[in-house]
């Protein structure tokens, strides 16, 4: 007989089941759940330190497009002019040397002192530089760059140094001597190579040996007319001459008597001061005045100096220092040394036996 089917014929399933699920259905989502609240704390965080991208970065190009500029980059910045160096207290003499020294040269220059190089080291050139620049700017003319000077120097109230003068402009001739001292910025107008002037007349101590025009051209009249007396040869040892130069002569003659004589070092300038004028002090400062020489010879016992001392009057020179006058002059006797003061002041300082000295005072009364 066929069995039936019904209830008894089925398995009842267990209750625990479902709840053993559904709890593990919940462990899971409460894991996911905690790892997603994880990674958005830690998303936060790091969008806490990262900076923002900027809006404005574009894609790297490997070919730059020609008709676009290419910007500079953000963290270089734009090159500033060097400033104008500025005073310190640093103080700069001879002997200093560095990049201070070529700043100081090159605003000499600009403002026309300093005609030497510009490669810093301070010597004698730089010296008289400053000294000159100090004297026009009405500092004391020490030639030293100390921070006043410097200041000055630096400001747009620097003074530049003076065009040249003309040395024969005035109705009494220059004089200059011990009591009257050129500026160091003085220089006189004018100024030739005796050389082109003079021609092969005379030999030369040095071919770049330079006079005031007028001077070196009444110097040829001159030679011309001794030779033409049959009084030759001559010998041109020296002409115009610079502060630097007026310096380099003054001390060479003071350490000479020192090495020499064993004076000391006031009593060997107090030597070189008796023929040689201090810097600042020297008629050669003029351009006016020459030095004559006859090579190998001693010029007081030539024909040439006879002939000069009866003749060089009538061409606008006078015998400037002689041992008469020497007590007036400051210099004792050098009867190679002649000025050219023009034809009516040499004839007329002939006629009242006068020097130099003696001849401004005079006029400077009439």
């Amino acid at each position: 007989m066929p069995q039936k089917h019904g209830t008894r014929g089925r398995k009842k399933r267990s209750p625990y089941l479902f709840m053993i699920l559904a709890a593990i259905l919940m462990t899971a989502l409460v894991i996911v759940g905690a790892r997603a609240m994880n990674a958005w704390n830690l998303y936060e965080t790091e969008a806490a330190v990262t900076p923002t991208p900027s809006s404005t970065v574009r894609p790297i190009s490997v070919t730059p497009d020609p008709n676009r500029a290419t910007p500079a980059p953000t963290n270089t910045p734009a090159p500033t002019p060097s400033p104008v160096p500025t005073a310190t207290p640093s103080v700069l003499s001879v002997g200093s040397q560095g990049q201070m020294v070529k700043d100081l040269q090159t605003r000499l220059k600009e403002l026309g002192y300093y005609e030497g190089n510009i490669d810093g080291d301070y010597g004698s050139g730089t010296k008289a530089a400053v000294e000159a620049f100090q004297q026009v700017n009405g500092l004391d003319a020490d030639g030293i760059a100390g921070q006043k000077t410097l200041s000055v120097l630096y400001s747009e109230s620097a003074l530049p140094k003076p065009g040249p003068v003309d040395t024969l402009e005035s109705a009494i001739p220059l004089l200059v001597n011990k009591w009257n001292s050129l500026p160091a910025a003085f220089e006189p107008k004018d100024l030739v190579t005796v050389k082109s002037v003079v021609g092969s007349l005379m030999t030369y101590e040095r071919n770049d040996i330079q006079g005031v025009r007028e001077a070196a051209e009444a110097l040829a009249r001159m030679i011309q007319a001794a030779i033409n007396d049959g009084v030759s040869p001559w010998k041109l040892r020296e002409g115009y001459r610079t502060i630097a130069d007026q310096r380099r002569i003054f001390n060479n003659r003071v350490n000479t008597y020192m090495k020499e004589n064993e004076l000391t070092r006031s009593q060997a300038i107090a030597r070189t001061r008796q023929s040689v004028a201090d810097p600042g002090q020297s008629e050669h400062h003029t351009g006016l005045a020459f030095d004559l020489n006859v090579p190998g010879q001693s010029f007081g016992d030539t024909a040439q100096y006879i002939w000069l001392k009866q003749n060089c009057w009538d061409y606008g020179f006078i015998m400037r220092y002689t041992d008469e006058k020497d007590d007036i002059t400051g210099i004792v006797g050098e009867e190679w040394h002649v000025r050219y003061v023009g034809v009516n002041h040499a004839q007329r300082m002939r006629d009242l036996d006068m020097c130099l000295e003696e001849y401004v005072e005079y006029l400077s009364k009439q």
